[in-house]
């Protein structure tokens, strides 16, 4: 149960961090994040670094730490938009994430 409810945590941050237009200073070249509000620190800092693919390496880091299995747990699709539960925030926190 905690694994899940990490995972979803995981994925809804990665999909906040992904899946709205940012307005971030990722690198030339780099594709943005698409969000544009953002609900957790974790994925906020990494699209304003790096884009969705920062974004997308500090989620699997995450995951990882925290064992979570699939992005699916917190997301309903994944690339480009990586749409996200409704619980995903909730599962993001559960597990640790700001």
């Amino acid at each position: 149960m905690i694994k899940l409810i990490s995972a979803s945590l995981i994925a809804i941050a990665a999909t906040i961090g992904i899946a709205s237009y940012s307005t971030s200073s990722a690198s030339a070249g780099e594709a943005p994040c698409k969000a544009t509000e953002f609900k957790t620190e974790l994925v906020k800092a990494a699209c304003e670094k790096g884009g969705q693919k920062e974004a997308k390496a500090v989620m699997k880091t995450f995951m990882k730490e925290k064992k979570i299995k699939s992005c699916n747990a917190c997301h309903t699709k994944l690339a480009p938009n990586y749409e996200m539960k409704k619980d995903a925030l909730k599962q993001f926190t559960d597990a640790g994430g700001k």
